[in-house]
């Protein structure tokens, strides 16, 4: 008798608080990098550092369980302002990875490599003219991975720009 009186409590609550909902839980994964496409007139979306769960195939879908980000908005910092005026190339590399920017006036060049656990391997200051400087980095005899390199831009003026590029190391 008593545990339908608090049942009947319980529905009577409910009954009247029509704005009780669950929780919604939204992504809370961000992935290291990602993209959509379209393929037969299919539109598909993909990620690249998000452990796949399951995946489930009938004769015309395959799909893999997983969260995506949203495509309406922004997951990244906003740092890249050298990036007109900067390039990082080959990457992959095997031995060098050349840095070279066009600099619209005379200052300081900075650039960090580090390992993806934020261990500083290679730092150097170089003073640029206005125009173009091309430096190398050495990373012949890093392991084969992933590095982060961050570049800043420092004039006589004290304004700073900075960008940062993932960096991959191979044989």
């Amino acid at each position: 008798m008593k545990s339908n009186f608090i049942l009947s409590c319980i529905l009577a609550m409910l009954a009247a608080s029509p704005n009780v909902r669950g929780q919604s839980i939204g992504p809370s994964v961000l992935n290291a990098n990602g993209g959509s496409g379209t393929a037969g007139g299919n539109t598909f979306e993909w990620s690249i550092g998000e452990t796949m769960v399951s995946t489930y195939t009938s004769s015309s879908i395959v799909v893999t369980q997983g969260v995506l980000q949203p495509t309406s908005g922004t997951t990244e910092i906003a740092d890249n302002t050298l990036a007109p005026r900067l390039d990082v190339f080959p990457n992959p590399s095997s031995a060098l990875v050349n840095l070279q920017f066009n600099a619209p006036a005379q200052g300081t060049l900075t650039y960090r490599l580090s390992d993806l656990l934020g261990r500083v391997i290679q730092e150097k200051a170089i003073e640029v003219n206005s125009g173009t400087t091309t430096q190398q980095l050495n990373i012949k005899d890093l392991a084969c991975a992933t590095y982060m390199l961050q570049v800043m831009y420092k004039t006589k003026g004290n304004n700073e720009e900075s960008a940062t590029y993932k960096i991959q190391k191979l044989n």
